[in-house]
């Protein structure tokens, strides 16, 4: 027969024990934390505090990645949206469901609302070739083929070379810009524009030419710059 005392002590080292296996270490932060706010994935079984896992996978969306890994360094099976439901805000969860289904998209399918306040992403089922078309958000035209908005008074093919062109124009305009800066010289007979990083400033182009990097002037045997008087 067991005394009171003995009876209360073996009660509380029943209790000691059941709270202890009521506990699971954290992969992540390392506290003991009740399983009731344990996370564990159910094909590894990994235990993470619900609190550690959330702020995993909002900082890996943060750095837009996609394919969302188990955080214990010897495992590689991956978290989908579906296991965090209960433990993620439901905008998190969409935003992370929403890439997942982009990134199966290939670009050649991916079109985008060229409008910046708008960008909805859309597909091209490839069926038909597609030009003039209405983004199903803002509901504005735009051209699937060219990208950009749509485009009533000329064609595909019209809009591209004139862009084109302007592109070109850009890029020589700021060029001519950068070698005015550098004040770099241009060739006296190919008029190809030289930038000297070292030496005198007698220059031999590719062409063949030789030239006075300061004035511009073919190198003759005994040339004196006029600037350099």
């Amino acid at each position: 027969m067991s005394s009171p005392s003995s009876t209360s002590l073996s009660t509380k080292r029943k209790k000691a024990t059941t709270t202890q296996s009521s506990k699971s270490i954290c992969g992540i932060c390392f506290d003991s934390v009740r399983v009731s706010k344990i996370f564990t994935n159910t094909s590894c079984n990994h235990p993470f505090c619900t609190n550690c896992i959330s702020k995993y996978v909002k900082l890996q969306r943060k750095d837009k990645a996609v394919k969302l890994y188990c955080p214990d360094p010897q495992c590689s099976l991956k978290l989908k949206p579906q296991h965090l439901q209960s433990i993620l805000p439901k905008e998190l969860i969409v935003e992370w469901e929403s890439a997942i289904y982009e990134s199966s998209i290939s670009l050649k399918q991916k079109i985008y609302c060229p409008y910046k306040n708008c960008s909805l992403m859309m597909v091209n089922d490839g069926v038909e070739v597609v030009t003039s078309c209405e983004c199903p958000s803002c509901h504005r035209l735009f051209c699937a083929q060219c990208k950009v908005p749509w485009h009533a008074d000329m064609s595909c093919r019209r809009f591209q070379k004139s862009t084109k062109g302007q592109h070109e124009k850009q890029l020589d305009e700021k060029f001519m810009e950068l070698a005015k800066r550098k004040k770099w010289q241009k060739c006296p007979k190919c008029s190809m524009h030289v930038q000297r990083n070292g030496g005198c400033e007698h220059i031999a182009c590719r062409c063949g030419c030789n030239f006075c990097y300061k004035c511009g002037k073919d190198w003759i045997h005994g040339h004196i710059c006029k600037y350099s008087r």
